[in-house]
């Protein structure tokens, strides 16, 4: 590999991080400038969590806690962090700025910094492939500036912290070159590994996916001594992991002792590369916010913080030009082999095209084994821009590649990534209500209460109240990527978070305070749901008042004594038949009123007033719901329903004997099977017409 002189080296490096970080600034910081001090990079109320963050690892430690387990969300049952996205070398690292500046100019900072520190570091990779300054410029650029990165720093710090993945790579190419021993690659390599892991528990697993694919893969194209070299990074790779495994040994038992999830936290499906995607550009980049683009990638299923395929023409075609001009060497056919590995792994269980799902992918036998099931597909795309990074440089340093070609190559790649221009874009006000900000919730709660906030989980910014309230309260609630099953199975939550169909919704509230122990309500009127909520609250029938600039409604210890006594099973059961009787009779009567029975769904309910009243379908395709109607192409009607199997049990038994019953669906309901229990599948009835 080729090996520049140091000072050179030196000089130059120092250059290209400074590039990449006055790139960062100009792009990230500039919608920050004149804002107050809730403005935040990014634009999601994941936000609130990375701050709640910031705060519980210093608080858990200076007041005796398990960091790894809290009861001050998801009250009283309490909530294991070591499976939510808890970040807590960023936490640390930023701890001197959240001391002095604050959480909101620390969040900032991190987010600042990781594509800078992202680009340098597979700037220093491409030039240890290249030897060459400004073609391992561009290729560091392409990735620390990626689609990937730039969608994700909208939303997911823990997913930005990416600079240990070409740092593994680099560390992996100095042990083939002989430059460092077995040793110091093992010990380098598990700090890297660790880091990884602190910052990112799923980075680290698909790290190792296809940190372990591209060995095998490098064992098979070389030959000779070059595979024997492979081969030999093998075991101090295996002993980096030992060693790294005992650094993380308590967040690892944490993780593993207590449970599991079961199944994947979020579908696979709904989170992977469209094929359109790789070639249009989302409203990322300039060329995304085109009227013609906004009209394709709207249609995509990932949502926009999640959309990192897009690559672009230019870059797809340079990749052409790089596989014809290097296949015939090992190195060529190993990054292109790579590349096609990587993208048809982001594309999911299932190849989308323009947001519809089509044909069976690969991905799809990976969802079905443990742990590995919850990694989503798309997120893959960041190591192929690492692939592709080292392609451009390659290819830019090529001798046999005309200086004019060059030139063209880099200006057509440039343009069509280049990120959206307005400031705005990037930043996002993380409002905190004046009642948690002033210190107001000290008059009006008791220290250790538990409350419900309202806006629920992630539709709000719960999270960060609570921080700024320094812990003063717990909450039978939050937003941590998993929802504890126990909260989970109440169909109320899922009323909480966008659905407008839940029967009786004023018994099903009365249950949940009751069965987690809520004394208080604190709900915010500025939210758009509030007017949905305001009725269902009003029916508690106890005094609210407006604090400030929040309604508090206090719960009286014995108002809901009956209501512990309801099993959440009972709770769940009777939603899932008053909603199945709505939706059967509505069905029927569609049908019966001489529709056309192929055009059946819930749009058309709602579009008969056929729908109970306070029922909604909204257009959106992931919209939140708990259930559906439609006609299967042999002309009978499904009705579709998720939940738990206790609460879905009734259902079963009413109608096993004139229905057709899929549970978990797809699969045939079969009565001696052992059902799935403490999770929620979805259930499918059909009936002949």
């Amino acid at each position: 590999m080729p090996s520049p002189t140091r000072p050179h080296d030196r000089r130059e490096s120092l250059c290209a991080f400074v590039f990449y970080v006055l790139v960062a600034i100009a792009l990230l910081d500039r919608g920050l400038l004149g804002r107050g001090s809730q403005y935040f990079i990014g634009g999601s109320t994941d936000l609130g969590t990375y701050v709640w963050f910031f705060k519980w690892w210093p608080y858990a430690l200076t007041h005796g806690r398990n960091p790894f387990l809290t009861d001050l969300l998801w009250a009283p049952l309490g909530v294991n962090l070591a499976w939510v996205t808890s970040i807590p070398l960023p936490t640390f690292a930023s701890l001197p700025i959240q001391l002095t500046l604050g959480e909101a100019a620390a969040y900032d900072s991190l987010c600042t910094i990781a594509p800078p520190l992202a680009a340098f570091v597979a700037y220093l990779l491409c030039r240890r492939v290249t030897g060459a300054f400004w073609p391992s410029l561009a290729g560091g650029y392409l990735f620390g500036f990626s689609s990937y990165m730039l969608a994700e720093v909208l939303s997911h710090l823990v997913l930005i912290a990416i600079f240990p993945v070409p740092l593994a790579a680099l560390l992996a190419l100095k042990r083939l070159d002989g430059e460092i021993t077995a040793r110091s690659f093992a010990v380098t390599l598990a700090i890297v590994l660790a880091a990884q892991f602190l910052c990112s528990v799923e980075l680290f697993a698909t790290l190792t996916l296809v940190g372990g694919f591209a060995l095998l893969l490098a064992i098979v194209l070389f030959s000779g001594e070059m595979r024997a070299r492979l081969v030999q990074l093998i075991a101090p790779t295996a002993a980096a992991y030992v060693l790294a495994s005992a650094i993380l040994s308590p967040y690892l038992y944490y993780m593993l002792a207590l449970g599991t999830p079961h199944g994947p936290i979020w579908t696979p499906d709904r989170f992977s590369a469209d094929v359109i995607g790789f070639l249009v550009p989302t409203e990322i980049f300039a060329l995304g916010t085109l009227r013609s683009a906004l009209a394709i990638t709207r249609e995509f299923a990932v949502n926009l913080p999640e959309d990192g395929a897009y690559i672009g023409i230019p870059m797809l075609v340079l990749v052409e030009l790089y596989r014809r001009q290097h296949w015939t060497s090992p190195q060529g056919k190993f990054l292109t082999i790579m590349l096609a590995a990587i993208a048809v792994a982001a594309m999911g269980p299932a190849l989308h095209i323009a947001g519809r799902s089509s044909i069976a992918m690969p991905w799809a036998l990976f969802t079905r084994l443990p742990l590995i099931a919850n990694i989503l597909p798309v997120r893959f795309m960041m190591y192929a821009f690492l692939v592709l990074g080292l392609m451009l440089a390659t290819w830019l340093a090529s001798s046999s590649v005309s200086a004019t070609a060059k030139y063209v190559a880099t200006a057509l790649v440039a343009v069509s990534l280049i990120p959206n221009p307005s400031a705005a874009f990037w930043v996002s006000e993380l409002r905190v209500p004046e009642f948690f900000s002033s210190g107001a919730y000290r008059n009006e709660l008791s220290s250790g209460e538990t409350i419900l906030a309202l806006p629920f989980g992630k539709q709000g910014t719960s999270m960060y109240w609570q921080a700024k309230s320094d812990m003063y309260f717990k909450m039978a609630g939050g937003w941590t990527g998993v929802t504890p099953f126990p909260f989970a199975r109440m169909p109320i939550v899922n009323f909480f978070e966008g659905a407008d169909d839940l029967p009786e919704p004023d018994d099903q509230l009365k249950t949940y305070l009751a069965q987690f122990g809520v004394t208080s309500i604190v709900a915010d009127p500025a939210d758009t749901r509030f007017a949905v909520f305001k009725p269902v609250l009003d029916a508690l029938k106890v005094p609210a008042r407006l604090v400030g600039d929040v309604w508090i409604y206090k719960i009286p210890a014995d108002e809901l004594a009956r209501y512990a006594k309801v099993p959440p099973a009972a709770a769940e059961a009777r939603a899932e038949a008053l909603r199945m009787d709505a939706v059967l009779t509505a069905a029927a009567q569609y049908i019966a009123g001489g529709h056309d029975a192929p055009s059946l769904t819930p749009r058309e309910l709602q579009r008969y007033g056929l729908l109970p009243a306070g029922w909604h379908v909204r257009a959106a395709r992931y919209a939140v719901s708990d259930w559906s109607v439609g006609t299967l192409p042999d002309g009978r009607i499904a009705i579709a329903l998720n939940g738990s199997y206790d609460g879905l049990k009734p259902l079963i038994e009413r109608y096993s004997s004139g229905a057709e019953i899929l549970y978990p669906a797809p699969a045939r309901w079969n009565p001696r099977a052992v059902p799935p229990k403490d999770v929620l599948r979805a259930m499918l009835l059909i009936f002949s017409r």
